[in-house]
């Protein structure tokens, strides 16, 4: 018994790992110009890491003491994810941002009454100029919030 759970462990150990690299890998070949995709990845590395670990903590036996910590640490992620939140949607907006061939660098866009090229992505915010040489940093969230015109540059 306790030989079958510690095989079953490794190979949850060599899944995890082989699911980092598809990740790094889809992530390198997706969004090789997306300026902080590494975070992305890191963000991915400790999701894994976390999923990897509980699940070696239940299999293993590792959790039968440690159940109230555990607890509490699921209410600490829920409060930091609540904290974080507009971050993540900042995140999600920048891929799909990044992913949206309708708008591109180079761009011009008109939000909130401020025109402006666009002169980078990155994974939470987009960076543009203005015509009188002004760097705007617009929180990618914006563009599904607000309405914004484009036209190509």
């Amino acid at each position: 018994m306790v030989e079958e759970n510690i095989i079953f462990a490794i190979i949850s150990v060599f899944i995890s790992v082989g699911l980092f690299f598809i990740a790094k890998f889809v992530i390198q070949s997706k969004l090789p110009n997306l300026k902080g995709s590494s975070k992305l990845l890191g963000i991915i590395s400790l999701v894994i890491i976390t999923l990897e670990a509980g699940y070696l903590g239940i299999d293993l036996g590792w959790f039968n003491v440690a159940a109230e910590v555990i607890a509490t640490i699921g209410v600490g992620f829920f409060l930091v994810t609540f904290a974080i939140q507009n971050h993540l949607k900042n995140i999600v907006s920048g891929i799909g941002l990044y992913l949206n061939k309708n708008i591109i660098v180079g761009d011009f866009i008109e939000i909130d009454g401020t025109k402006a090229q666009i002169i980078e992505f990155h994974l939470m915010r987009t960076v543009a100029k203005t015509s009188n040489e002004k760097i705007v940093y617009i929180p990618n969230l914006k563009f599904t919030e607000s309405v914004i015109l484009i036209s190509k540059g």
